[in-house]
């Protein structure tokens, strides 16, 4: 697979950087937020390095959609979310930082604002980030 060393997810997929997994097979990896939106804001991202969603051939887009599809549900039943948004940015212009085809999985409750992304985005706790990817993980063995 090509992964490249100046990117993020690169050094996630090759064990080089911390992350709090929590789905993975040959194609997909989907970890925690290290500066999430919300509690449980999920990426996934394929293992194969591609710029963005664009790039992606349309046979791995079915999985990668596949399986944002069990994340996304595990997600919403780990954090007890009322709804979920499912989302990626293609290009600097629309807030692609980390250029990596990746999706986020954002639980969304009720009671929050609509865009309650604009607040200020702060790093996770060991802790934290264990109680919640525990929890998705979880959810997710109780939907195979």
């Amino acid at each position: 697979m090509n992964r490249k060393n100046d990117c993020v997810f690169c050094r996630v997929i090759n064990g080089d950087e911390q992350a709090y997994v929590v789905y993975d097979d040959v194609n997909v990896i989907a970890f925690l937020d290290r500066y999430p939106i919300a509690p449980g804001h999920t990426l996934i991202v394929t293992k194969e390095h591609y710029r963005d969603f664009l790039a992606i051939p349309s046979d791995s887009l079915a999985h990668l959609s596949n399986i944002t599809k069990k994340v996304a549900t595990a997600v919403q039943a780990a954090m007890s979310a009322d709804g979920i948004r499912i989302f990626t940015n293609v290009g600097k212009s629309a807030g692609q930082v980390i250029f990596h085809v990746h999706i986020h999985v954002l639980p969304a409750w009720e009671h929050e604002p609509v865009f309650s992304s604009f607040r200020k985005r702060m790093n996770i706790t060991h802790d934290y980030a264990i109680n919640i990817s525990e929890a998705i993980k979880e959810e997710i063995l109780n939907l195979s």
